[in-house]
Order: C-alpha cells, then structure tokens, then sequence
C-alpha cells in the first residue's frame, strides 16, 4: 500500500512538473491613448480600435510604441485586416462608409492606405483575402500587394459566419450551427466538403496542424480535421471564464478571458491539453494576439499592453 501511495505521489509530481511553462513573461508596457477591444498585429504594426475608430502603432521600439496614425469610420467597424506595414482592409455593412484619418498633427507619422469591404469577418493568407457576409456567403479576393482588390470567387453559406481561416488548400468557417470545412484548392470553385454540428453558440476559432480550436462561451473544444470529411471532437474543457480571443504559436494556445486574464494551454497533444500558465494584465483581456516573441492583449477602455514571453 505505501509502495502504491510513494508511485502515484511521484507520477503526480511528474505531470504537475510537467504542466509547468518553462518561459516566463515579463511586461513591458501599457500604451493608455487609446481604446483596445479588438488587437491584430502584422510586422511590426499594432491596430487596435473601438466600435468606431482604429489606432495604429509601430514597435519598432517594443518598449515604447509610436502612434503612426488614428482612423474614424462613419459607420461600425466589423472586422480588420493588416496587410504588411502600408495596407488596412476594414469591413463594414454599409457600402458608402468612409474611414477618415484623424489629424494627428506628427508629421513624420507612416501613411497607411485603407480600403473598405462589405463584411462581417475577414482572413487572410498570402496575398488572398476572404470576406464573409451574413448575406452573402464568402467572396474571395486577390489583394497583390495591397494595391487593390479583384473578386476571384463567391461561396453561398447559407449561415452567418462567425469566425473562420483560411490554410490553404482548405478554408473553416464557424457558422451559427458548428464548423464548415471549404475546399479551396480552386479558388474560383470553392465547394463545402464536410460539417460538424456538435457545437452551440461558439464564437472564436483558430487552428494548429491537423486541429481546430473553437471556443463557445465557457467551453473550449478541440476538433480533429486529419479526416477532412469527417471533423471529429476529442477534447473539450470548461473554463471559469468567458473566451474572448484566441492565439497560437509554438504548440501554445493563449486565450483572453477577460477578467480571468490570460491562460496559456500547452497543445503539444490536442487530446490531452496542458494548463501552463496563467497571468493577469491590469485590467479585463477583450482580445489578444502574438508576434515574435511577444504577447499583446486588449484592454479595452483602458488601452492594450506588450508582454515579452521567453
């Protein structure tokens, strides 16, 4: 019996060392003069923004970011999308909306070049940008460089989409029923090749490899596509928080959960997820996403924030 209690404390030390992050994260800094519930960052480039206006930074110097730039939109702001460090695509339900730059009065500030979508949430990958409408399914444009857009294709889901990606040759949409698996191999012939409707009112979802992770409300579940006709659920947890964003890189998922701060799962074995870490910024986590070696949460009201994580 004592032989069987000394085994089962040792492998419960095992996986309670094995559970621990080995990279620590170290704050850097708030940045105050703006409103965060949204937060997408692309080389080197920080746009955050309300229901009304977007805030664009440059991190060149992570420490201190640099206000290039504010936006206002007559009209509410669906979705972002950066392109590089020169383009922003916004999506908006009204075809006349105009974004106009705020006069900053920093004249050595970059010049950015928006363009405006009709849309609900966009993804992009390469140079492919996919828009999706609640009306009107998903259209796919070709944007080069930035420089423009030309409709290569429109695909008919009859359900709004909430949330989706795009990794080529397939595209997963979560519609207001579960996931959507697109073949997207012909861009100009996109055709829907499987379904998975085990989920209820999920919201965020974000992919690693052969699985999707898709967040509904307290629920977080992971969903095997290795079998692309045949999605498969093979794990689900239940937080004490509501999800608000998700992020993935270097088999870790972070997830904002609002005033439960920021949890990061290791995903090394997606049937079997790995509670690492959890911190908490200043203030609530609307959203969140990564670069490098660094983590940016949203803060809302109260701005957004720079954590160095190695």
């Amino acid at each position: 019996m004592r032989n069987t209690i000394l085994v089962l404390s040792l492998w419960l030390l095992m996986s309670l060392a094995l559970a621990l992050d080995n990279r620590f994260v170290y704050p850097l800094g708030v940045v105050e003069d703006s409103q965060a519930y949204s937060i997408e960052v692309e080389a080197g480039t920080v746009l955050v923004r309300n229901e009304y206006q977007m805030w664009v930074y440059s991190t060149f110097n992570a420490w201190q970011p640099k206000l290039e730039g504010s936006f206002s939109s007559l009209h509410p702001i669906e979705d972002v999308n950066l392109q590089g460090s020169d383009y922003i695509y916004v999506s908006s339900h009204e075809p006349t909306n105009s974004i106009t730059e705020i006069d900053s009065l920093n004249t050595y500030a970059k010049i950015f070049f928006v363009k405006t979508i009709i849309g609900d949430k966009m993804t992009r990958e390469g140079s492919t940008l996919y828009v999706a409408d609640r009306f009107r399914g998903i259209d796919i444009f070709d944007v080069g460089r930035g420089g423009g857009k030309d409709l290569i294709a429109s695909f008919s889901e009859k359900w709004g989409i909430r949330d989706f990606t795009a990794e080529y040759p397939n595209l997963y949409a979560l519609n207001d029923f579960g996931v959507v698996t697109v073949d997207i191999s012909q861009q100009d012939f996109p055709l829907s090749i499987a379904t998975n409707y085990q989920i209820a009112d999920a919201t965020h979802l974000v992919k690693s490899g052969e699985y999707l992770f898709v967040s509904a409300g307290k629920q977080l579940q992971v969903i095997s596509v290795r079998n692309i006709d045949e999605p498969t659920l093979v794990a689900q947890i239940r937080l004490a928080n509501e999800v608000q964003g998700m992020a993935i890189k270097d088999q870790r998922l972070f997830m904002a959960l609002g005033k439960g701060g920021v949890k990061i799962f290791d995903i090394s074995v997606p049937n079997r997820l790995l509670d690492i870490n959890t911190f908490y910024p200043p203030h609530a986590a609307f959203d969140i996403d990564l670069e490098n070696s660094y983590i940016y949460v949203a803060m809302g009201r109260e701005g957004w924030m720079i954590y160095e994580y190695r």
